[in-house]
Protein backbone atom coordinates (compact mmCIF):
# COMPACT_ATOMS: atom_id res chain seq x y z
CA UNK A 1 0.00 0.00 0.00
CA UNK A 2 1.47 3.19 -1.04
CA UNK A 3 1.78 6.24 1.89
CA UNK A 4 -0.58 8.72 -0.26
CA UNK A 5 -3.43 5.57 0.06
CA UNK A 6 -2.57 5.97 3.98
CA UNK A 7 -2.46 9.21 4.40
CA UNK A 8 -5.59 9.68 2.26
CA UNK A 9 -7.25 6.52 4.25
CA UNK A 10 -6.26 8.61 7.79
CA UNK A 11 -7.43 11.87 6.52
CA UNK A 12 -10.93 10.62 5.91
CA UNK A 13 -11.21 8.47 8.78
CA UNK A 14 -9.95 11.38 11.26
CA UNK A 15 -12.30 13.60 10.14
CA UNK A 16 -15.49 10.64 10.49
CA UNK A 17 -14.34 9.50 13.70
CA UNK A 18 -14.82 13.26 15.24
CA UNK A 19 -18.17 13.31 13.67
CA UNK A 20 -18.73 10.45 15.39
CA UNK A 21 -17.22 11.56 18.89
CA UNK A 22 -14.65 8.98 18.92
CA UNK A 23 -10.96 9.31 19.74
CA UNK A 24 -8.24 6.59 19.39
CA UNK A 25 -4.83 6.09 20.94
CA UNK A 26 -1.89 5.56 18.94
CA UNK A 27 -1.80 2.14 19.57
CA UNK A 28 -5.07 1.52 18.31
CA UNK A 29 -4.61 3.76 15.00
CA UNK A 30 -1.44 1.85 14.07
CA UNK A 31 -3.15 -1.28 13.98
CA UNK A 32 -6.29 0.00 12.27
CA UNK A 33 -3.57 1.18 9.31
CA UNK A 34 -2.21 -2.36 9.71
CA UNK A 35 -5.18 -3.58 9.05
CA UNK A 36 -6.73 -2.05 6.29
CA UNK A 37 -3.19 -1.91 4.75
CA UNK A 38 -3.26 -6.10 4.94
CA UNK A 39 -7.18 -6.04 3.84
CA UNK A 40 -6.62 -3.64 0.69
CA UNK A 41 -3.38 -6.22 -0.11
CA UNK A 42 -5.16 -9.30 0.55
CA UNK A 43 -8.76 -9.01 0.86
CA UNK A 44 -9.91 -7.88 -3.02
CA UNK A 45 -8.21 -11.54 -4.12
CA UNK A 46 -9.47 -13.34 -1.75
CA UNK A 47 -13.09 -12.11 -2.10
CA UNK A 48 -13.63 -10.34 1.14
CA UNK A 49 -13.74 -6.51 -0.17
CA UNK A 50 -14.49 -4.75 -3.09
CA UNK A 51 -13.26 -1.30 -2.57
CA UNK A 52 -9.98 0.01 -3.63
CA UNK A 53 -10.15 3.89 -2.71
CA UNK A 54 -9.14 5.26 0.79
CA UNK A 55 -12.67 7.18 1.23
CA UNK A 56 -13.89 4.23 0.75
CA UNK A 57 -12.11 1.67 2.97
CA UNK A 58 -12.76 5.03 5.46
CA UNK A 59 -16.01 5.70 5.63
CA UNK A 60 -18.03 2.17 3.95
CA UNK A 61 -15.36 -0.17 6.30
CA UNK A 62 -14.23 1.63 9.05
CA UNK A 63 -16.81 4.28 10.33
CA UNK A 64 -19.75 2.58 9.24
CA UNK A 65 -18.58 -0.68 11.30
CA UNK A 66 -17.31 1.87 14.53
CA UNK A 67 -20.84 3.83 14.57
CA UNK A 68 -21.70 0.43 16.42
CA UNK A 69 -19.62 1.45 19.54
CA UNK A 70 -21.05 3.86 21.42
CA UNK A 71 -23.76 1.61 21.64
CA UNK A 72 -22.63 -1.36 22.75
CA UNK A 73 -23.19 -2.67 26.45
CA UNK A 74 -20.10 -4.21 28.14
CA UNK A 75 -19.14 -7.83 28.16
CA UNK A 76 -18.22 -10.51 25.38
CA UNK A 77 -19.08 -10.14 21.67
CA UNK A 78 -19.68 -12.06 18.97
CA UNK A 79 -19.99 -10.89 15.56
CA UNK A 80 -22.28 -13.46 13.43
CA UNK A 81 -20.68 -13.74 9.62
CA UNK A 82 -17.84 -11.33 10.69
CA UNK A 83 -16.12 -11.90 6.77
CA UNK A 84 -13.39 -9.15 6.78
CA UNK A 85 -13.55 -8.74 10.60
CA UNK A 86 -16.31 -5.58 10.27
CA UNK A 87 -17.21 -4.92 12.37
CA UNK A 88 -15.95 -7.40 15.33
CA UNK A 89 -12.12 -6.85 14.44
CA UNK A 90 -12.29 -3.07 14.68
CA UNK A 91 -14.13 -3.28 17.81
CA UNK A 92 -11.39 -5.57 18.91
CA UNK A 93 -8.81 -2.89 17.85
CA UNK A 94 -10.61 0.19 19.62
CA UNK A 95 -11.48 -1.93 22.92
CA UNK A 96 -8.22 -4.31 23.29
CA UNK A 97 -9.69 -5.70 26.77
CA UNK A 98 -13.18 -6.91 25.76
CA UNK A 99 -13.25 -10.61 25.02
CA UNK A 100 -14.84 -10.90 21.28
CA UNK A 101 -15.52 -13.78 18.97
CA UNK A 102 -15.31 -13.99 15.02
CA UNK A 103 -17.44 -16.30 13.30
CA UNK A 104 -17.92 -17.20 9.27
CA UNK A 105 -18.84 -20.07 7.32
CA UNK A 106 -15.79 -19.41 4.84
CA UNK A 107 -12.76 -20.70 5.34
CA UNK A 108 -11.46 -18.12 3.46
CA UNK A 109 -12.10 -15.22 6.02
CA UNK A 110 -11.44 -17.64 8.59
CA UNK A 111 -7.73 -17.73 7.27
CA UNK A 112 -7.60 -14.12 6.93
CA UNK A 113 -8.82 -13.11 10.09
CA UNK A 114 -6.39 -15.58 11.60
CA UNK A 115 -3.10 -14.28 9.75
CA UNK A 116 -4.59 -10.31 11.17
CA UNK A 117 -5.03 -11.93 14.33
CA UNK A 118 -1.22 -12.88 15.08
CA UNK A 119 0.21 -9.75 12.75
CA UNK A 120 -1.60 -6.83 15.47
CA UNK A 121 -0.56 -9.49 18.43
CA UNK A 122 -4.40 -9.09 19.59
CA UNK A 123 -5.21 -11.42 22.83
CA UNK A 124 -8.44 -12.66 23.80
CA UNK A 125 -9.57 -12.78 20.04
CA UNK A 126 -11.36 -16.07 18.86
CA UNK A 127 -11.85 -17.07 15.75
CA UNK A 128 -14.24 -19.69 14.38
CA UNK A 129 -14.98 -21.44 10.93
CA UNK A 130 -18.92 -22.11 11.80
CA UNK A 131 -22.44 -21.80 10.23
CA UNK A 132 -24.30 -20.62 13.33
CA UNK A 133 -27.34 -23.24 14.01
CA UNK A 134 -25.41 -26.36 12.54
CA UNK A 135 -23.87 -27.78 15.05
CA UNK A 136 -21.55 -24.57 15.77
CA UNK A 137 -19.21 -25.22 19.05
CA UNK A 138 -20.37 -21.45 19.99
CA UNK A 139 -21.36 -20.94 23.87
CA UNK A 140 -25.46 -20.49 24.38
CA UNK A 141 -26.74 -18.04 26.95
CA UNK A 142 -23.24 -16.61 27.04
CA UNK A 143 -22.64 -13.12 25.23
CA UNK A 144 -23.72 -10.11 26.18
CA UNK A 145 -23.95 -8.93 22.58
CA UNK A 146 -24.30 -10.30 19.21
CA UNK A 147 -23.41 -7.79 16.25
CA UNK A 148 -23.80 -8.46 12.51
CA UNK A 149 -23.80 -6.16 9.85
CA UNK A 150 -25.67 -6.99 6.57
CA UNK A 151 -25.70 -11.00 6.70
CA UNK A 152 -29.57 -11.54 6.99
CA UNK A 153 -32.79 -9.79 7.70
CA UNK A 154 -33.97 -9.11 11.47
CA UNK A 155 -35.99 -12.16 11.76
CA UNK A 156 -33.72 -14.80 10.40
CA UNK A 157 -31.04 -12.65 12.23
CA UNK A 158 -32.90 -12.80 15.41
CA UNK A 159 -33.01 -16.57 15.43
CA UNK A 160 -29.52 -17.34 15.14
CA UNK A 161 -28.52 -15.24 17.79
CA UNK A 162 -31.72 -15.37 20.50
CA UNK A 163 -29.45 -18.82 21.82
CA UNK A 164 -26.12 -17.31 22.15
CA UNK A 165 -27.28 -14.29 24.07
CA UNK A 166 -27.02 -14.20 27.88
CA UNK A 167 -29.49 -13.05 30.15
CA UNK A 168 -30.25 -9.25 29.48
CA UNK A 169 -28.14 -9.54 25.96
CA UNK A 170 -28.99 -7.68 22.64
CA UNK A 171 -28.44 -8.47 19.30
CA UNK A 172 -27.46 -5.77 17.79
CA UNK A 173 -27.49 -5.03 13.86
CA UNK A 174 -26.68 -2.24 11.12
CA UNK A 175 -29.38 -2.02 8.45
CA UNK A 176 -29.63 0.03 5.53
CA UNK A 177 -33.36 1.54 4.54
CA UNK A 178 -35.33 -1.94 4.87
CA UNK A 179 -34.86 -1.62 8.65
CA UNK A 180 -38.06 -0.22 9.91
CA UNK A 181 -40.21 -2.55 7.26
CA UNK A 182 -38.01 -5.70 9.10
CA UNK A 183 -38.66 -4.16 12.49
CA UNK A 184 -42.34 -4.47 11.92
CA UNK A 185 -42.32 -8.07 10.66
CA UNK A 186 -40.37 -8.91 13.90
CA UNK A 187 -42.89 -7.47 16.25
CA UNK A 188 -43.59 -9.62 19.20
CA UNK A 189 -45.36 -9.80 23.22
CA UNK A 190 -41.59 -11.10 24.26
CA UNK A 191 -39.35 -8.70 22.73
CA UNK A 192 -38.03 -5.35 22.47
CA UNK A 193 -36.72 -3.79 19.50
CA UNK A 194 -35.55 -0.46 19.19
CA UNK A 195 -34.69 1.33 15.87
CA UNK A 196 -31.58 4.08 15.91
CA UNK A 197 -31.28 6.22 13.10
CA UNK A 198 -27.79 7.05 12.65
CA UNK A 199 -25.76 8.92 10.11
CA UNK A 200 -22.61 7.79 8.59
CA UNK A 201 -20.18 10.37 8.43
CA UNK A 202 -18.78 12.25 5.36
CA UNK A 203 -21.19 10.89 3.16
CA UNK A 204 -24.40 11.42 5.45
CA UNK A 205 -26.17 8.81 4.48
CA UNK A 206 -29.02 7.06 6.63
CA UNK A 207 -27.93 4.22 8.61
CA UNK A 208 -30.08 2.37 11.22
CA UNK A 209 -28.78 0.33 14.20
CA UNK A 210 -31.60 -1.96 15.67
CA UNK A 211 -31.16 -3.38 19.07
CA UNK A 212 -33.20 -6.52 19.88
CA UNK A 213 -33.38 -8.10 23.46
CA UNK A 214 -36.47 -10.08 25.32
CA UNK A 215 -38.80 -8.17 26.20
CA UNK A 216 -38.75 -6.77 29.78
CA UNK A 217 -40.93 -4.17 29.46
CA UNK A 218 -43.47 -2.65 27.08
CA UNK A 219 -42.19 0.82 26.72
CA UNK A 220 -40.04 1.98 23.80
CA UNK A 221 -40.57 -1.41 21.40
CA UNK A 222 -41.27 -0.34 18.09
Amino acid sequence: MSDTFLEEFEKYASEGLSELGLWLPPEAWERIKRYFQTLRDLGIPLGLTALKEPKDFAIKHLLDSLMVVPHLPSGPLLDLGTGAGLPGLLIKIVEPKREVWLVDARKKAVSFLTYVAGLLRLEDLRILQATVGRNDPLPRAYFAVVVSRAVTDLKNLWGLAESLLAPGGQLIALKGPRAPEEAEALKRPDLRVDLIPLELPLLHATRNLVKISRHENRQGRV
